[in-house]
């Protein structure tokens, strides 16, 4: 019966036209970069972590227009011969695995055979190499996965590659690379991780002519975080605590104090025997490591190195080897979790000296206790908000009486917010004359709140009145608060942009990446209000800031800023430095606890509401009122 259905099958397939077919080397060449090469930094990583294994202590890249137009990699590593560079194009061929053991004890950073040819498949790529004791050495052409020129090349032992006009001809993936700046800082990041994990190695960098990163050899890690990170990083890093091995897990580093923290996490490197890893468990046990100690929202500058046995993680699990799996994730929480918050503890930034310290909690509430958080997911950006407010008309004044007795008094009142909040007073205050209505706020067409009926005040804090449907208790502070807000916020950004010279400029010492950053943001915080020059290398000289932002925190709010546009190619950071200020001015200057309003000021504060944006909660986002529908009443009363 089985011979029956073999020959049934053979005589269906010869009839059958021929549908399963082995692809062609170059369309799975093409495949495998769709895995391996996604972007200019994949193929740096590639090249590099080749000349590593290849025992290199000097590595030379040089990029062009982000890496699309050129990349090179030169270092000195032992080279290759002509026959194994040739070999080294086709597919699976490598030299650091050769049998199926060898994939759980993998010592090396690169080992699947997949990478040169990939990249040579999408390219235009040439291999110049030489091996140490060689007269001469090999130069390899290949165009498009196509080998098209072999030849002797004299030139000193090591290996160069050059790849120009990246994906040339996959134009469906050359579309979604990024600008030429986003890809370089791709590359930086890529060489700066690369610079961490190994300090015994040269690592150098030109973007487009111009040097952006020159790490020299260095003794230790310490040193080379400082090459790497930056002088303000280093100064706030504290190596881990020297906790025992963990089923053969050891984990070692540096860790920052909590007081030092910053928006993104991208200060945080793991290395699992040597390589780059980007692991769940391990950011878990950092957080909780730090535990209460970081705000919410904040990472802190970590540099882990982990030792793990080969049987104990598994790096076969990603073509880019940036992932790995553990096969005991609860040793590896707990030699990460030990090392850091057994170290942080002891508190080592704290100088004993027999003075009283303590630790530096987030800055991030009132005295009223409410934690200020600027509500920017729904802000415009600053450019927007300003034309749409310039066009604004003015509005027509709907309380002729004049009544706003408790709503900015004086300009005094509005000085007296100023320093509540920490901010340096203008020369000259917002002139919002009493009885006046802002001219800078629009009419809302649906005047919801002005057309409620006041019915009271209860307990001196609340106004109680009524609609068509039901009834609506206000929160009089949170609602003064909120058009308080609305009415600094417009004002700042239509009018008010005053410079605050700095009586002696400050220095930023950033890292390269953010260095970068800045250099391409710099008419960003011009328009801002910030003058900044450059200084030098990886410097620049903080001379003026807006005037609102006197007495903020600078190097804080501007590195959370670079980080937003490095990640993001936008940052709210400085609008929300400001809006935190004003959000506090608000607060300073509005009814505050129980205050006993007329029935006109209760009115008079109904129709403002309508005369504002976001009017449903206060700027710290506590609401501003509550409704009960009749029906519910008539319910609770069994009249329904």
């Amino acid at each position: 019966m089985e011979s029956t259905y073999r020959n049934a099958a053979r005589e269906h397939a010869a009839k059958e036209p021929q549908r399963v077919a082995i692809l062609p080397p170059e369309l799975a060449n093409q495949i495998a970069a769709g895995e391996v090469v996604e972007r200019p930094a994949s193929v740096v990583k590639e090249l590099v972590e080749n000349a590593l294994d290849a025992g290199a202590r000097r590595i030379s890249v040089e990029i062009v227009d982000g890496g699309r137009e050129r990349i090179r990699v030169e270092d000195d590593g032992c080279g290759m011969s002509r026959e194994d560079a040739l070999r080294a194009l086709e597919r699976h061929a490598t030299s650091k695995i050769s049998k199926v053991d060898d994939l759980f004890t993998i010592a090396t950073l690169g080992f699947r055979g997949e990478a040169v040819p990939s990249i040579g498949s999408v390219s235009h790529m040439e291999i110049r190499t030489k091996p140490h004791g060689q007269l001469s050495g090999t130069r390899i052409q290949i165009d498009g996965g196509i080998l098209s020129g072999v030849e002797d090349f004299g030139m000193a032992a090591g290996t160069t590659i050059t790849v120009d006009d990246l994906f040339f001809n996959t134009p469906a993936r050359l579309k979604f690379l990024k600008t030429p700046g986003t890809e370089a800082r791709h590359i930086t990041e890529s060489l700066m991780r690369v610079g961490l994990s190994r300090p015994d190695v040269r690592i150098h960098l030109k973007k487009d002519g111009k040097v952006v990163l020159d790490l020299p050899e260095v003794e230790s890690l310490k040193d080379r975080i400082l090459g790497v990170m930056g002088r303000d990083v280093y100064n706030d890093l504290y190596p881990t605590f020297d906790y025992p091995s963990i089923n053969g897990i050891v984990c070692r580093g540096y860790f920052s104090k909590p007081g030092h923290n910053q928006r993104s996490a991208k200060n945080v490197y793991v290395f699992v025997n040597g390589r780059y890893v980007s692991d769940s468990t391990i950011r878990a046990a950092i957080r909780g490591s730090y535990g209460t100690m970081l705000e919410k929202g904040r990472h802190p500058s970590v540099v882990l190195f982990m030792d793990v046995p080969f049987s104990l993680v598994d790096v076969n699990v990603h073509p880019a080897k940036t992932e790995v799996r553990f096969h005991d994730t609860n040793s590896v929480y707990r030699a990460v979790y030990h090392a850091i918050a057994d170290q942080l503890a002891e508190a080592p930034w704290l100088e004993r000296t027999g003075r009283v310290y303590k630790l530096n909690q987030p800055e991030s509430s009132k005295d009223d206790g409410d934690i200020i958080t600027p509500a920017m997911a729904t802000f415009e950006p600053l450019d927007a908000r300003q034309n749409r407010f310039s066009q604004l008309k003015p509005t027509v004044n709907r309380n002729p009486s004049g009544v706003l007795s408790p709503f900015f008094e004086t300009h005094r009142d509005l000085q007296q917010g100023f320093a509540a909040a920490g901010a340096a007073p203008l020369s000259e205050p917002p002139r919002i004359a009493i009885g006046e209505v802002d001219p800078t706020l629009a009419v809302s067409s649906a005047n919801y709140f002005s057309s409620l009926k006041v019915i009271g005040q209860f307990k001196r804090m609340y106004i109680v009145c009524e609609d068509a449907t039901g009834m609506v208790i206000i929160d009089q502070h949170a609602a003064h608060e909120r058009i308080n807000f609305e009415r600094l916020r417009k004002l700042f950004a239509a009018e008010y942009k005053e410079v605050q010279p700095l009586l002696f400029p400050q220095r930023l010492e950033l890292d390269t990446i953010r260095a970068q950053t800045m250099h391409e943001s710099l008419d960003f915080f011009g328009q801002a209000g910030f003058e900044i020059e450059h200084f030098g290398a990886n410097t620049f000289a903080l001379k003026a800031v807006p005037a609102v932002l006197a007495k903020v925190k600078h190097e804080k709010m501007m590195a959370d800023a670079l980080d937003d546009f490095a990640e993001h190619g936008r940052s709210d950071r400085v609008e929300e430095a400001m809006e935190s200020v004003l959000s506090r001015m608000a607060c300073h200057t509005s009814v505050r606890g129980p205050h006993p309003l007329s029935t006109e000021e209760c009115e008079a504060l109904l129709v403002q509401m309508d005369e504002i944006d976001f009017k449903a909660n206060c700027p710290h986002g506590r609401p501003v009122y509550y409704r009960i529908p009749l029906m519910e009443l008539e319910s609770s009363f069994d009249r329904r």
